[in-house]
């Protein structure tokens, strides 16, 4: 690829699929009109992508729109080169999207008669990791035959589920295809770890209409789950309070207050680590039935809440992880607060207010061992407190 080209420019998200052979097979369903973003996105991760497409995608879709996405001509025909041979070596993962009903029905089958099916049954004999994202209209995807095709594919291949919606079998987001290809191709430092995230904010009701709350966000609990599943875990998020759209790849629970919260700790499960940058009320205001009246300022009696984070030890053999948020303190102020928490976790997160709702981060990463300090986006800041978590598993 020239060094000049606008695929070789993009606006990098992450490095979880640097230098990462990535090939993606395009079939004959309307959906292939979103491969260029797939590809693009692909790259936004560090991705070399390659693109295999059969006749029927490329009536929908142009060649150069491929070939522009990926930043190098598209496979369109198998040639001496023996692209398919090729892709048998060369290839760390085989995405097919989207994947119509007849090409289901060719890999079940053994049907290579395309430059995507040959690349595909190639790349199963060579036992190279496979995504498969159908897309195809609702009664086709409702067939016993698709059924059961997709079942055999299931055996060598991971499938992601269409989104039925507009009497379509819908392809899934081009974000999800990535967080996929980053979860399989990646590093998977966390490989089928069990993870748990709680976070955003608690809201306890001063009344049935009124509550006491604070500004958290949510976003360092988003960016952890989304983190986490790309490095490999099996990750769960319950989120309180927040403002930010988690990837639908990411199994969520909510919960409103914070003994709301403590009900469901005491059901926890097995989890390798949890990390909670939930911000959870200290106080607990005394409820008062109905809706207090607006004529006369209410007096609040406030009550201390039980720390989560006790309940969760006492529940948990795991790793720990918890978050220290202060004001108007100085770093090594900052440092002697968080140390504090180490009596309950194996790793506390310190960081100062100003943070708050902000996409970059400043924060300290506290063990009985060591402090790293971390200043960078919430996105990289996540990765970093992750992969530390990743060497004590």
């Amino acid at each position: 690829m020239n060094k000049h080209h606008p695929a070789n420019n993009v606006t990098p998200k992450g490095d979880y699929l640097k230098n990462k052979n990535i090939w993606l097979a395009v079939t004959g369903s309307v959906s292939c009109v979103e491969s260029v973003g797939i590809a693009r996105e692909l790259l936004r991760y560090g991705a070399n992508v390659t693109i295999v497409a059969n006749r029927a995608a490329l009536e929908l879709v142009g060649e150069k729109s491929l070939e522009f996405a990926c930043g190098k001509p598209i496979i369109k025909e198998i040639t001496g080169q023996v692209e398919h041979v090729i892709a048998g070596h060369d290839a760390d993962l085989l995405i097919i999207a989207p994947c119509c009903a007849t090409s289901l029905g060719k890999m079940v089958h053994g049907i290579g008669d395309n430059p995507p099916m040959l690349v595909a049954l190639t790349c199963i004999g060579a036992k190279t990791p496979i995504i498969v994202a159908p897309a195809m209209d609702k009664n086709m995807a409702n067939s016993k035959i698709i059924k059961q095709n997709l079942k055999e594919v299931k055996k060598f291949a991971t499938v992601l589920d269409p989104i039925m919606v507009e009497g379509k079998a819908k392809l899934p987001s081009k974000f999800r295809i990535t967080a996929e290809a980053c979860k399989i191709a990646g590093s998977n430092d966390l490989k089928k770890r069990e993870i748990l995230i709680i976070g955003g904010g608690s809201s306890e009701e001063i009344d049935d209409v009124r509550v006491i709350t604070n500004k958290s966000t949510g976003k360092m609990a988003k960016h952890l789950a989304e983190t986490a599943f790309s490095l490999g875990a099996n990750v769960e998020l319950w989120m309180g309070n927040s403002t930010e759209q988690v990837g639908e790849w990411i199994t969520q629970e909510e919960f409103s207050s914070t003994d709301d919260l403590n009900k469901k700790i005491k059901k926890l499960g097995k989890y390798d680590a949890i990390l909670v940058p939930a911000a959870l009320s200290d106080f607990i205001p005394t409820k008062t039935k109905g809706k207090l009246s607006s004529q006369k300022i209410p007096e609040i009696k406030l009550k201390k809440a039980k720390k989560s984070i006790e309940i969760i030890r006492k529940k948990h053999k795991g790793l720990l992880c918890s978050f220290k948020l202060e004001s108007d303190l100085k770093d090594n102020e900052l440092l002697e607060k968080g140390k504090k928490l180490l009596k309950n976790s194996d790793f506390v997160i310190a960081n100062h207010s100003e943070v708050l709702g902000n996409d970059k981060t400043k924060l300290a990463i506290i063990t009985k061992k060591e402090n790293i300090w971390v200043e960078d986006t919430k996105a990289n800041a996540s990765k970093l407190i992750l992969k530390e978590i990743a060497k004590k598993i």
